[in-house]
Order: structure tokens, then sequence, then C-alpha cells
């Protein structure tokens, strides 16, 4: 089945509110101006990671998404969630499922192309998108 759609996103980066907290600086702690009680955790999504912002032109790229079977992958919600356990999980323990966070990331593949991995996972697909940079906000 073919789609189409046209879908458009405005932000920027730094407005994003999973991102890892930037760190301080060795000074900034050594003048008191972050304590243990203040310093960022580490987790969150790498800001390395986030889209490109594209070109004027337009920057082609793959969209890869793969979707799990919740009612074997469910892991028990009924402790207490505290902190940042979107990006990180809740540590010892299994959260936000059973996989291991950054599946099927965390390992290697085995797949020479990205159209082989879809072929080969029945519950994935891929789609060519296009990000265009339309100027910075003003």
């Amino acid at each position: 089945k073919q789609w189409y759609q046209r879908r458009v996103a405005i932000t920027a980066g730094d407005e994003s509110s999973v991102l890892v907290p930037p760190a301080g600086t060795v000074q900034q702690i050594l003048n008191g101006e972050i304590t243990d009680q203040q310093a960022p955790c580490g987790c969150g999504w790498p800001r390395n990671l986030l889209i490109p912002r594209g070109t004027v032109a337009g920057m082609r790229a793959d969209l890869y998404v793969l979707v799990t079977n919740w009612k074997e992958d469910a892991a028990s919600s009924s402790s207490q969630l505290s902190g940042s356990v979107s990006y990180c999980g809740k540590i010892d323990q299994l959260y936000p499922d059973k996989r291991p966070m950054g599946f099927p990331f965390d390992r290697a593949m085995g797949f020479d192309t990205l159209e082989d991995m879809v072929r080969a996972v029945p519950n994935s697909c891929s789609r060519e998108v296009e990000i265009v940079f339309k100027g910075l906000k003003e």
C-alpha cells in the first residue's frame, strides 16, 4: 500500500523536553553553581541524534519504524515512576518494556541495507522522507 501525506513539524531543537540536559562545567561545580542534587541525570535523547534541520533544497532521509507486541513485551507498571524513565527506563528494572533500551539498535543486525532489514522484520517499515529547512525563527 502506498501512502503520500505531507506532515510539517516546526520546532527548535533546544526547546525539546526530552534531550539530555547540558552538562555543567568544572568551573561551575567549583564555584558552587551546580551541586550533586542539581546535576543532570544524563537521561534523555542525545542532542546529536535529533532529526537534522534539513536543507533549503530538501534533504532526503530514511524513516524506519518498528512495532513490537505489547502483550509479549509488557513490563510491570505497578511500581512508582520517577525521574526520566522515557529514555532511561527504571534503574535495575524492566521498563518501559522487556526489551533492552535502544532495541533493536542495541545490537549488530546483520543486514547490508535498510531494505533487507524491512524484508526480514515483518513488523517494521521504512519510508523515504524529505526534510526541508524553512529558515530560522525570528
